[in-house]
């Protein structure tokens, strides 16, 4: 089946392939311009701060903290920092470092990464608080609310015991490569995300063509949304920062989009979750209890939203 719909999609770009290499283009365009020059410093600093044992460090100092409320090991402190402040996928790329080294058991891996697998603040109240949404305090309102989420989220997914994993010997510092390590980890880490978003870029660009993204705000549209701001809701499905466009561009006040971006954003769409995937297959952590963490998140961090904007 997977076969046949990957063929399915594959026939609109070999008919019409003037308009899918020019997706292809424009993700590219949207990477390089938008997503590289914020991605790819913090991708540098997390691996030398990570190899500098920052990590390591921070662990010990929030290990009381996080063991008591999210039953989490001590390393789990350094991947909910980084991710918050760096966004996707970094915590989802440091889980998996983490797994390798063996400061997380399989079952902490699964724990730590349904709190650590956050948006980071860049893109949040710049791109779409300050550039879609025309309000920084939306932006911050936005951000809040998916931190708060991710926050719940690592106290309902919680294991039932602490744990009982201690982190072993400080490891030594090899000064030597860290600085050609860092680069080459940063240059491989962005050009899989590059990748992600070009072709999603294409993929909902197709899926828009063929219907699919009309099929899917359908239901939006009968629970009364408009029609506008349901396919912007649907197209974060695939893709956020094009979704989260179009739910700013549907005319609706900011009590309407902006719980929809926090849903979105904080759900991450067909590209963030493959994005991912792609680091968390090494730790074992399934697709479906990381989508299952993630819809949770999404739904919690729209209700924070709309609480919000309640009371404003």
């Amino acid at each position: 089946m997977l076969i046949f719909a990957l063929l399915a999609l594959t026939i609109p770009v070999v008919l019409f392939p003037d308009r899918y290499v020019s997706s292809v283009w424009n993700g590219f365009k949207l990477f390089a311009l938008s997503v590289l020059p914020a991605l790819f410093p913090f991708f540098f600093f997390t691996k030398i701060l990570s190899g500098l044992n920052f990590g390591y460090d921070l662990g010990l100092v929030l290990k009381k903290p996080l063991g008591k409320v999210f039953r989490a090991p001590a390393s789990s402190g350094y991947i909910l920092a980084m991710s918050m402040l760096c966004g996707y996928p970094v915590g989802a790329r440091l889980v998996s470092d983490f797994f390798e080294k063996g400061y997380l058991t399989e079952r902490e891996a699964r724990s730590v990464s349904a709190f650590t697998s956050t948006s980071g603040p860049l893109f949040i109240v710049g791109t779409v608080g300050v550039g879609m949404l025309g309000n920084k305090t939306a932006g911050f309102i936005i951000l809040i609310s998916h931190y708060i989420s991710a926050l719940l989220n690592g106290i309902i997914f919680r294991p039932k015991e602490t744990s009982s994993v201690t982190l072993p010997a400080r490891p030594l510092i090899c000064y030597d490569s860290l600085l050609s390590e860092g680069i080459y980890s940063a240059l491989s880490s962005v050009a899989v995300v590059g990748g992600y978003v070009a072709i999603f870029n294409l993929v909902l660009d197709l899926f828009t063509d063929v219907g699919i993204i009309s099929l899917l705000s359908a239901p939006m549209q009968w629970a009364g949304l408009g029609k506008t701001a349901a396919q912007g809701t649907a197209s974060c499905l695939v893709e956020i920062t094009k979704g989260c466009l179009l739910l700013s561009e549907s005319g609706y006040p900011l009590s309407v989009t902006a719980p929809l971006c926090a849903f979105g954003i904080t759900f991450g769409g067909m590209s963030v979750t493959l994005q991912s995937l792609t680091f968390l297959g090494k730790s074992k952590i399934s697709p479906l209890f990381y989508l299952l963490t993630k819809f949770v998140q999404g739904i919690t961090a729209f209700a924070i939203c709309k609480l919000f904007y309640l009371f404003l």
